[in-house]
């Protein structure tokens, strides 16, 4: 009896110190530069137009995540809705014109855009990391024009490019006699 008693004055003694702490809730602020996400592209623009104009610092996570929202529905006019969007913040002078098209460019053009400017007789020693950064917006060619814009076409033009591009750095490099007449 003495122990049921003991059991049910500790309940309530709990229960009275529960309720006397008042129960807080907080909510996280909100995000200022959310990134689009969804399905459709249209309502991811929006979104993205809403970040830029806040952080547009981020233009290179927005540009990701609207590529990632167009492979959902690929169509060549996912790249056009981008590249409006892009040119408003250009106009206002929110991002940067030149680096923007560089962007723009190596996921959406057939033409390579990381081809430096190189001497023919240092070219030799630099083949190797050409090879790779070419190889590597060969890479982001295919997942802007084929899987975000269903645009084959213009991707097997970029294979083309590249192929023809390193096989001419590939001779004109390796071929001694040519290199002799520049010295």
């Amino acid at each position: 009896m003495k122990t049921k008693l003991f059991l049910i004055i500790c309940g309530i003694l709990l229960c009275v110190a529960c309720a006397k702490k008042p129960l807080v809730v907080s909510t996280p602020p909100a995000d200022p530069c959310p990134m689009p996400a969804g399905y459709q592209m249209g309502p991811a623009i929006e979104v993205a137009e809403k970040t830029l104009n806040t952080c547009p610092g981020k233009l290179d996570q927005v540009f990701i995540a609207l590529i990632d929202i167009g492979k959902h529905s690929p169509d060549k006019e996912n790249a056009t809705l981008i590249q409006e969007m892009l040119k408003g913040f250009i106009k206002e002078n929110k991002i940067s014109e030149t680096y923007t098209k560089v962007l723009y460019q190596k996921y959406f053009s057939p033409n390579f855009v990381t081809i430096p400017d190189l001497k023919v007789y240092s070219l030799a020693g630099e083949v190797i990391a050409i090879k790779r950064a070419l190889k590597e917006e060969l890479a982001c060619k295919r997942i802007g024009l084929v899987e975000c814009c269903n645009d084959k076409e213009s991707y097997k033009h970029a294979e083309s490019q590249y192929s023809r591009a390193v096989g001419f750095m590939e001779n004109l490099a390796y071929n001694d006699e040519y290199l002799k007449t520049l010295r």
